[in-house]
């Protein structure tokens, strides 16, 4: 059992791994919860301001990181 939890971490450590170097599946998952968050809520507007909270999240998170 623990071999299990063992290598389930390991992948998901080399899938953060993999996410955080690659900016094409950074905003390929952007988009995909952009997507969703339009389908459940029904409405443009709200969305397109997540999309500018997330987007202006992410640059000062990028930014704060290469300090």
């Amino acid at each position: 059992m623990d071999n299990i939890i063992q290598e389930t971490f390991t992948k998901l450590k080399e899938l953060g791994n993999l996410f955080q170097s690659q900016r094409q599946i950074q905003l390929l998952v952007l988009a995909a919860y952009l997507m969703l968050w339009l389908f459940t809520s029904g409405s443009l507007s709200t969305t397109i301001w997540v999309g500018v909270g997330v987007g202006v999240g992410w640059m000062i998170g990028r930014g704060s990181g290469s300090e």
